[in-house]
């Protein structure tokens, strides 16, 4: 029954079913929804045993202001605000000499996104790295509302107080239904710079007059994040959005002065960012860049309580640590004293120092801080238990003891503050095993299938035909790799794993493989091995060290002439790869000669085709010329004039480039030209299916929808790295040649598709990383995951991220059907087609299968070692920066990659569209 090729799919279909089940079973134990205390805190009746003159807060007790101004600027990295790198910010530092502004570095946790930051702000609490996938649900998507759950925002509100809000959407899903006043901006769309800030400055006119009517004002712009995301912190973008946002202060500041002469009403003015962001504008990780937020308190007030002794700006600081370092937690139970509301009850965060000198007498600062410690023990409890229940932790109630039997000192307090804080912020997630052991169980037993398959196919089945060697080879290839997720450090860095392993697979291969070494087989090996070489050196791809020049930084940054002229050449290339390498031109020889014309044409077929792929390389080309001006670099001198042309055809006319609207008109033309260029490369490919099928020619099919295909992931690729293609061109080009002509003479083809599934799988993580990505969610990159999109919508985007983070892997998909089955084509030999594996009908299907069963093997294998190395390793202290989001990207590339494209868009090409 084994020999059926409908049984054997059957069988390995289920296998890697269960292999995706047994991972997602495995993640929802793995990332579980965080448990919180319900309900909403109040203060404590008991008082501070050592205070006399003041109780803990009241309700009925007057706040330290009367009203806050919240100012999130997303992604402001403390530099931004506080280093002479950056002295945009002219007036906040203005504000910190006077003494009106108390500047912080503030700690964000991992993972730096949005959506857990902006829980840890306003909870107290530290984040559930699920909040990080959370964070790109729809926009619609209110799940993760905090209306149910303490915070300062609800204890504020609790008390009567409105609350107007206006940016960031986010917040509107986390209270959907605590603001009075409101408007949000979608945070995902990062090609805006602007609007997505307009629509949040476009209120303060009527938020600052004297008739607005609110307690609390939350602002929370997005535009410098985006630049950070297409441009990185040194984008020409940056400066101007700086000195913007540094004007709002100024008037938000202005209003608070004015309240203050006028009314004498006191407004703490909270200037921050949510998170940081690293060299290259991205976040999501663990870095110092990353988690290093700027923050400020700001009032009039200061200046008169205070006698502070700040500078601005400082020199540089290496580590991003600028004035004193506290938690971002931290400004939870600080706002809760300033502002006298109750501590909410997940509160992780201990009060600010330095603000306790508005209260003067230090038997209110010890009241402060004792209600903060009940909320705390409150938290400890909840979790350890009581006294009894919590042996290991004797010290602490002794030390908690101590401080309500006496009037212990505020230097006592934080002493005990502090240890509880540091084992609450500490204490493992609440996993579920259940899910966790039972999703283990499941990829164990389906990798143990997959490799009985393996084993009984190649060693027994097949045994006279294939060297056993090679399937041990193969076995002990993916065992070895799978090793590596044992160690933090071999994930940060895995880029130089695959560099070594594609190295000593192409040499193992060559030295038991292929024998007849000649001068033309030296220069295919030659160009491979180069290469490979220029991959490795195009980017930085590690998480622990970087190099100031690569290939690509130099190419972005330092001669734009070059890059340009390599991205016009690999544009031709490909143009000129789909006009004769594959079979599209030869659709239309039927238009040849054609009788009836009224004047000669002899090859009436080849031009339309040429004029046709011409037309949509045109297109795309373009597209890219916009987006690069669009995105704050300076394009070329020979390409402005084209530049301008382009953009002049849409009705944007050069001489308005300094107008304001000029960026967002420009946006439309990106638009436009995008979605164009997606129509022309759907259009190329529905006339060469069609043709094919009506004229019943499929000769070169697999090659031209690979390179049309191809197209389209350029137009999805960052600027540096489209000239990559170019060298992937090369090295696909060697591999074939290497593979067909050093090949043993008594090679079958079972043994043609371990080498060639070997070097996919190598070929395909070397480029994954080459291009600059790592198993940190700071390098996912936005930039073109908005192409012909005017609004967010989660699908789209969704999809248009997964192909620009992982168009090398797609590329080389595609590329293995060429090696596998039009091997000639890849060598540009239109004549010799005669063997290529695409013309045995009846083999299409047991040679997919047996590519997919090797795959299966790497992935079932590699599947089982992660997810043992994560439940060992559980409690790690890099369980949540390094572990976690290398199972969101073996996830990506098992469910995505591996079953998506390399199975599913695989059978379509062979089987529909063939």
């Amino acid at each position: 029954m084994f020999k059926s090729i409908t049984f054997r799919w059957v069988i390995q279909l289920v296998i890697i079913v269960s292999q995706i089940i047994g991972l997602l079973i495995f993640l929802r134990g793995f990332f579980p929804s965080k448990v919180v205390l319900s309900g909403f805190n109040g203060f404590y009746e008991s008082t501070s045993p050592f205070s006399t003159s003041w109780n803990s807060p009241k309700a009925n007790d007057s706040p330290q202001f009367d009203k806050v101004v919240v100012m999130v600027v997303d992604a402001m990295r403390t530099d931004f605000c506080f280093s002479k790198s950056y002295p945009h910010m002219s007036f906040l530092h203005e504000l910190i000499n006077n003494g009106h502004a108390i500047p912080f570095t503030s700690f964000s946790n991992p993972p730096t996104v949005t959506l857990p930051r902006l829980k840890g702000i306003t909870t107290g609490g530290t984040p559930s790295f699920l909040d990080a996938i959370l964070n790109v649900a729809d926009d619609k998507d209110t799940s993760q509302g905090l209306s149910s759950q303490d915070s300062w925002v609800s204890q504020y509100k609790n008390l009567g107080k409105t609350i107007n809000f206006f940016g960031d959407d986010t917040w509107l899903k986390l209270f959907p239904t605590t603001f009075t006043e409101f408007d949000g901006t979608n945070s995902f769309f990062v090609s805006d710079f602007t609007e997505v800030d307009r629509n949040v400055t476009r209120h303060l006119d009527k938020q600052l007059s004297q008739d607005a009517k609110w307690d609390a004002l939350i602002l929370h712009y997005l535009g410098l994040d985006h630049i950070g995301h297409k441009g990185g912190p040194n984008s020409v973008f940056m400066k101007p959005k700086l000195e913007e946002m540094d004007g709002v202060l100024k008037r938000v500041y202005d209003y608070s002065v004015q309240q203050h002469n006028d009314l004498n009403e006191s407004v703490l003015i909270v200037l921050m960012g949510d998170h940081g962001m690293n060299d290259i504008g991205n976040h999501g990780a663990s870095s110092p860049g990353e988690t290093s937020a700027s923050l400020s308190f700001i009032s009039p007030k200061f200046s008169n309580t205070f006698n502070l002794g700040y500078t601005a700006p400082l020199d540089e600081s290496p580590d991003y640590t600028y004035y004193s370092k506290i938690n971002q937690i931290d400004l939870v139970p600080s706002l809760s004293g300033l502002l006298n509301f109750p501590i909410p009850k997940n509160n992780l965060g201990v009060f600010i120092p330095q603000l306790l000198k508005l209260w003067g007498s230090e038997s209110q600062q010890r009241s402060i801080l004792y209600e903060n410690c009940q909320q705390f023990m409150d938290l400890f409890i909840a979790k350890y238990g009581t006294e009894e229940e919590s042996d290991e932790y004797a010290h602490l109630w002794s030390k908690w003891h101590s401080l309500k039997e006496s009037g212990s000192s505020v230097e006592y307090h934080y002493d005990v503050l502090y240890e509880i804080q540091q084992i609450l912020t500490s204490s493992a997630t609440n996993y579920d095993y259940n899910d966790i052991f039972l999703g283990f169980v499941i990829t164990i037993v389906s990798s143990i299938a997959v490799l009985i398959s393996y084993n009984h196919y190649f060693l027994f089945r097949n045994s006279d035909n294939v060297p056993y060697h090679l399937v041990i080879f193969v076995e002990a290839f993916a065992v070895i790799y799978s090793l590596h997720f044992h160690g933090s450090s071999l994930i940060e860095e895995e880029h130089q794993i695959w560099y070594f392993f594609t190295i000593v697979s192409a040499a193992f291969l060559a030295s038991y493989y292929f024998k007849s070494f000649n001068k033309a087989s030296l220069l295919y090996w030659t160009l491979f091995l180069t290469g490979i070489r220029i991959l490795k050196a195009w980017n930085n791809s590690g998480q622990k060290y970087s190099y100031k020049v690569t290939i690509g930084s130099y190419l972005l940054n330092e001669d734009t002439d070059i890059l340009w002229v390599l991205i016009i050449a690999t544009y031709i290339v490909y143009s000129v790869s789909i006009f004769v390498q594959g079979g599209f031109s030869s659709c239309f020889d039927f238009l040849n000669e054609r009788k009836g014309f009224s004047f000669d044409v002899k090859q009436a077929g080849s031009l339309i085709s040429f004029i046709a792929i011409f037309v949509t390389s045109s297109v795309g080309l373009s597209f890219k010329i916009c987006q690069f001006y669009n995105d704050g670099y300076v394009l070329p001198r020979y390409l402005r004039l084209v530049f301008f042309w382009i953009i002049e055809n849409y009705g944007v006319s050069f001489k308005t480039v300094d107008n304001p609207d000029f960026k967002f008109q420009l946006q439309g033309v990106n638009t436009q030209l995008s979605r164009l260029s997606g129509y022309c490369i759907l259009g190329l490919l529905f006339i060469r299916v069609s043709l094919g099928k009506l004229r019943k020619f499929n000769t070169g099919l697999i090659t031209d929808v690979s390179n049309l295909i191809t197209l389209y992931l350029i137009q999805q690729t960052k600027f540096e790295n489209i000239p990559i293609f170019l060298v992937l061109l090369g090295i696909k080009y060697s591999a074939a040649k290497i593979i067909s002509q050093t090949q043993p003479k008594n090679a079958n083809i079972d043994q043609i598709l371990l080498i060639t599934s070997i070097f996919i799988i190598c070929i395909q993580n070397l480029t994954f990383f080459s291009m600059g990505n790592t198993n940190s969610l700071a390098t996912v990159d936005l930039s073109n995951a908005y192409n012909g999109i005017l609004e967010y919508d989660v699908i789209p985007v969704g999809v248009l991220t997964f192909i620009s983070n992982f168009v090398g892997p797609i590329y080389w998909s595609l590329a293995s059907l060429q090696i596998i089955f039009e091997i000639s084509k890849v060598r540009f030999e239109q004549n010799n087609d005669v063997q290529d594996l695409i013309n045995f009908k009846f083999l299409r299907k047991s040679v997919l299968w047996v590519k997919v069963l090797i795959t299966s093997l790497f992935y079932g294998i590699s599947a089982s070692n992660l997810i043992g190395s994560c439940i060992n390793l559980r409690f790690h202290l890099f369980i949540w920066t390094v572990f976690s989001p290398k199972l969101l990207y073996f996830a990506s590339w098992s469910i995505l990659v591996n079953f998506l494209v390399d199975l599913i868009l695989a059978s379509i090409i062979l089987f529909i569209l063939y």
